[in-house]
């Protein structure tokens, strides 16, 4: 009679294994991590070449039939994804489109943007004061409110930062597991990189303004 094998993953080390098909449902030792575990009754895998033999259980002259154990938390952890990775690196993108449409919203209203600056530098001269005092005196006397691309601007950056700093918290617990550590390290620059541009724009427009006690 010819043994047809059984092809499957070792459920607590993940290791392809095979079991001739007269062990089905019975208990065998996983010939890498050395655990007893139950053989199914049919391949899960395809046809791998030298897979490794799992070694049958036996208790006398009697093969030993166990339920199937079912895979530890840790070793569950261990072969897992980082979604935490996964989620700190989506962030650290959607930080970058925020910020980078705020600069486009920004460039593409330039004139309107020196048309600002030109204002509260005027207003400063007049009355000088805190940039604060200088932006409210110019939303005063445009009926109290701000242009729509001003507003545009400062909610995606006030956006971009909330994301930033979010993703800035994922990355760093995601460095605490090894999968997928790469994603957490390159959101971790991203969020970073951009925070130290968004410092330095916000200088050079307060130092563009010209404010001066």
């Amino acid at each position: 009679m010819q043994w047809m094998a059984i092809r499957f993953q070792c459920p607590a080390c993940s290791q392809p294994i095979e079991v001739d098909d007269g062990w089905a449902l019975k208990a065998v030792t996983c010939p890498y991590c050395r655990k007893t575990i139950t053989s199914p009754s049919e391949s899960t895998l395809g046809d791998l070449s030298r897979i490794p033999m799992a070694s049958p259980l036996i208790f006398g002259d009697a093969a030993v039939a166990l339920p199937t154990p079912a895979v530890s938390s840790s070793a569950a952890s261990g072969s897992a994804a980082n979604p935490t990775a996964v989620a700190a690196f989506i962030l650290a993108c959607l930080t970058v489109v925020l910020m980078v449409s705020a600069v486009t919203v920004a460039y593409s209203h330039s004139l309107d943007l020196e048309q600002f600056q030109k204002e509260l530098q005027q207003r400063s001269t007049a009355n000088p004061g805190s940039p604060l005092q200088a932006i409210m005196e110019y939303v005063s006397a445009h009926g109290g409110r701000f242009p729509g691309w001003f507003v545009a601007v400062g909610l995606l950056q006030i956006s971009g930062m909330a994301t930033s700093v979010a993703a800035a918290v994922c990355g760093l617990l995601a460095l605490r597991r090894s999968a997928r550590r790469p994603l957490a390290v390159i959101a971790l620059a991203s969020c970073g990189g951009i925070v130290l541009l968004f410092c330095l724009n916000l200088f050079i427009a307060f130092a563009r303004l010209g404010f001066h006690r």
